[in-house]
């Protein structure tokens, strides 16, 4: 599928699950899926590996500055969970992890480590030390990433390091007619949840 397909799904079912109701939660469940919704293709071995990167790299980028621009206007205090030592220190440690993984992942083949059990175990384990109410976004935004995946033609390693099963239910193709609807579902879904929270979260004022 598309990276904006991946993007919208990975919102949207991250919304389903887990059910943010206040703006702060909102938030970091969009910022944090539409990273882990995408990160899963950092190992494109294709001629457009250097495209498909540039595109991660930017939703991560912009992910992270939206994030930070929301909580500055609505003053949801995500930042300020930062601001201690021991927090600190839990973030420097967790992201370099998470770096080393996805650079690990970057050099296997595509739809194998970071396509796996093992890679999004890992990837999850990781953001749980970064920030531990982050990995419940991100294992459900990954796992989407992973499963609609498994509709296309091209089988994934879900069983990394093993070579198989491979899995891939020859479905679909990445860019055709299924991976169109599933893109205008997740963005209905994810605008649909984002109106009707935003009324309740207003309404609560009054």
């Amino acid at each position: 599928m598309t990276a904006k397909t991946h993007i919208t799904v990975g919102c949207a079912v991250s919304l389903l699950i887990t059910h943010p109701s206040n703006a702060k939660d909102m938030i970091t469940c969009l910022g944090v899926s539409a990273i882990g919704s995408v990160i899963s293709d950092i190992d494109v071995t294709t001629s457009e590996s250097k495209k498909g990167l540039k595109k991660i790299i930017a939703v991560t980028v912009a992910a992270i500055a939206v994030t930070l621009l929301c909580d500055s206007i609505l003053h949801t205090n995500i930042i300020s969970r930062f601001q201690s030592n021991e927090n600190i220190m839990r973030l420097i440690l967790g992201f370099f992890v998470f770096i080393f993984i996805c650079i690990f992942g970057e050099h296997q083949p595509h739809r194998s480590f970071m396509h796996s059990i093992l890679g999004l175990s890992l990837i999850i384990a990781s953001s749980s030390v970064i920030w531990a109410i982050s990995a419940k976004y991100m294992a459900v935004s990954m796992a989407s990433h992973i499963i609609i995946d498994m509709l296309n033609k091209k089988r994934i390693q879900l069983f990394y390091p093993l070579k198989k099963p491979r899995i891939g239910f020859n479905i679909c193709y990445s860019d055709g007619l299924v991976n169109m609807l599933l893109f205008h579902a997740g963005g209905i879904v994810c605008v649909g949840y984002i109106v009707l929270t935003s009324y309740d979260i207003i309404k609560g004022f009054f």
